[in-house]
């Protein structure tokens, strides 16, 4: 949920929950739909659909860095990173793994058979980009889904207002940061949007060093080989055009990325050699038109992504020292949507992708398989309402798979996913819920293994699982106060989730069907305001039970949690503002987070302070300074197997996390008066 900037305004409820909170949630290029004059129909309107949290680039208190940091703040969500901003990043969404979370950019699905945890620092910010984070369930037509929800960022649109926009950065660790973005209008009712981004930074933090350190004698090192370059750039155009009568729009966008990362490894195993290239290419073109009562889309996508390993280490370590491999994929849509008086609507899709995982030359490695995957699928989302105050929703899909690689066995399966909601207004709260199954195929190494330290296992059966949420909602003024809340629970039951297991006396590990989990959790999220002061937390908490083991030696069985998930997560700041000047303090707390699969290796508590100023100059120009950690928390207490042991702070004991850090920002907007 997106809550509103202050002041609010609820003296229409329904425009309020609409427009406010940002339940629009179609991915569709409805701006170029809307330019040719084309009847636009939404059929995701309400909280009946799903619970869906909308973070905005340019409506952050906070200075953002890159897409981990954009859905950081939003309930539900939380981001694991090994180091800096600029280090490997994934997300979890209501304790789920990184790997059951699908991540969709411009309408094109990035996560995939061959790659199904995403690095979220590898994803570009542009101005004006828009994420939208599903909670568990997810509209139909955004393609199949996964057990934890989806993560879809919407790019610069073609028909956003016309202006030009530019962000620039500097901080610690030799970080630069740029972002420009423009929107141009170039006639006839065609609209052109172009946007670049770049990126560097050292990332040479300083952190406790374990094994340098003894009782009493904390010694300090420097990260090395953590730097990082990026650059990107976007090309995104609308073209309006006319079908048999009919008015319909034509929006192509295509992307470019390359990216140098160094790998640092662990403290404990540190890799000052091993560096790794990549790049992403994408381009996606969606047609759009009136057709009867209704409303007809064709998309077309694809996508290449590689990758280049070196390690220049004299001492070769476990894995690979050079790897070179690729991933390709091409898919499509067809859509039709309407709507009935208001009173009912439908959307229908029939979708299909192919998929294909190229390995390159090893060195120091034998060379995974190749492997491919080709995916059929059938989608439908409804939804109504009964005398204005409840409104219901289903979605349901049908998805077909076909798994095949060199040298393996071919397998094929059928995976029906869907859920059913209800959106009521009583009295004063708006209350929603919703039940149903989601499940994700098992990716290329747990079914084909690498050839290395993971085996895998062409019998494994899709992970699913069953999940029911309710949450209530309020808007109200006390005591001359605005705000706007909204409570969340949800419980989630696991089947089938496929974990790698210890497999003989050689370290490796094969991919099996033995899992069971039980997730229960709770997520708030408010805003309020009153005067020049301003309130927003965000908080999660989980109770997670992995169902699959047993740590009691004696007496009854104790489930374990499951690691990587904590148990509490807040994020929270509050804001003073005064004229032309803002000034926030923030406070971010995360704990019971446990590192290991038997619940004994719990990570310390972590809260860490930050505090953020802005300067509004004038029209369009606005300086902003944030210091993150201000506090410089750097060393956590960890039960050690002697007595406690000072060990530095993160969300695994070897990835150490940054102290105190500063970033200065300008932001530049021109206008569309301003701009040629």
């Amino acid at each position: 949920m997106s809550l509103p900037s202050v002041p609010l305004d609820v003296s229409d409820r329904s425009n309020y929950w609409l427009a406010v909170l940002g339940w629009t949630v179609a991915s569709w290029t409805t701006g170029g739909v809307a330019h040719a004059q084309v009847q636009e129909v939404d059929v995701r309107g309400s909280r009946a659909g799903d619970f869906v949290e909308i973070a905005r680039e340019g409506d952050s208190l906070r200075e953002l860095t890159d897409a981990a940091s954009l859905v950081e703040p939003l309930p539900g969500v939380h981001v694991r990173r090994l180091g800096g901003d600029d280090s490997f990043s994934t997300m979890s969404i209501r304790g789920s793994s990184s790997n059951e979370v699908a991540v969709i950019l411009a309408g094109v699905p990035l996560s995939g058979g061959a790659d199904p945890s995403l690095d979220l620092s590898s994803l570009p910010l542009w101005p004006g980009a828009v994420a939208r984070v599903h909670r568990t369930f997810a509209p139909a037509s955004l393609g199949p889904g996964s057990l934890g929800g989806t993560l879809v960022i919407d790019p610069m649109r073609p028909t956003s207002p016309v202006a030009t926009e530019a962000w620039v950065a500097a901080g610690s660790f030799g970080s630069r940061r740029l972002r420009v973005g423009s929107t141009l209008d170039i006639g006839s009712g065609a609209r052109v949007a172009a946007a670049v981004s770049a990126s560097r930074s050292d990332d040479d933090f300083t952190y406790l060093d374990p094994l340098a350190s003894t009782a009493g004698r904390d010694v300090y090192a420097v990260r090395q080989n953590a730097s990082h370059a990026a650059a990107d750039a976007l090309v995104s155009w609308s073209v309006p055009i006319h079908l048999a009568n009919r008015d319909g729009a034509l929006v192509v966008t295509t992307l470019w990325q390359g990216r140098h990362q160094g790998l640092p490894g662990t403290v404990l195993a540190p890799t000052p050699l091993a560096f790794l290239d990549s790049d992403r290419e994408l381009g996606s073109a969606e047609l759009t038109w009136s057709g009867g009562e209704g409303t007809w889309s064709a998309r077309g996508w694809g996508k290449r992504e590689g990758s280049h390993l070196r390690d220049e280490s004299i001492i070769a370590g476990p894995g690979p020292t050079q790897a070179d491999d690729a991933v390709a994929a091409v898919g499509g849509s067809l859509g039709w949507r309407r709507r009935w008086a208001q009173a009912a609507g439908m959307e229908i899709h029939l979708d299909g992708s192919s998929e294909h995982f190229a390995p390159g030359a090893r060195v120091g490695a034998s060379e995974p398989p190749d492997a491919r995957r080709s995916s059929l699928g059938a989608a439908i989302d409804v939804e109504g309402s009964v005398r204005q105050s409840l409104t219901w929703s289903g979605a349901a899909r049908l998805d077909s798979w076909f798994d095949g690689s060199r040298d393996e066995t071919d397998r094929a399966q059928v995976l029906p996913t869907g859920h059913l909601g209800l959106e009521a207004q009583i009295d004063q709260f708006s209350a929603a819920a919703h039940a149903g199954q989601t499940a994700r195929p098992p990716s290329f190494v747990e079914l084909y293994g690498d050839r290395g330290s993971f085996v895998g296992n062409a019998t494994l059966r899709p992970e699913s699982a069953w999940t029911i949420d309710a949450g209530l909602r309020r808007s109200l003024r006390p005591l001359g106060m605005r705000v706007a809340a909204e409570l969340v629970g949800f419980i989630s039951w696991a089947q089938d989730l496929i974990t790698f297991v210890p497999m003989g006396a050689y370290g490796r590990e094969v991919a099996t069907n033995i899992g069971r989990a039980r997730v229960l959790g709770a997520e708030f999220n408010a805003r309020a305001a009153a005067g020049p002061l301003e309130l927003r937390v965000s908080y999660t908490g989980l109770s997670t039970q992995n169902e699959a083991a047993c740590t009691a030696q004696i007496g009854p069985c104790e489930r374990p949690p499951l690691p990587g998930r904590p148990s509490d997560d807040l994020v929270s700041d509050l804001v003073f503002r005064v004229d032309r000047w803002m000034a926030r303090v923030g406070v971010d707390a995360t704990s019971g987070l446990d590192a290991d699969l038997t619940g004994h290796a719990p990570v310390p508590a972590r809260v860490l302070v930050s505090a953020g100023a802005r300067l509004d100059l004038g029209p369009g120009v606005r300086l902003s300074v944030d210091v993150r950690n201000l506090f410089d928390v750097r060393v956590g207490t960890y039960d050690g197997v002697l007595g406690p042991a000072h060990e530095p702070i993160g969300d695994s004991y070897a990835y150490p996390l940054p102290g105190r850090s500063f970033l200065a920002t300008v932001r530049f907007l021109r206008p569309a008066e301003q701009t040629p």
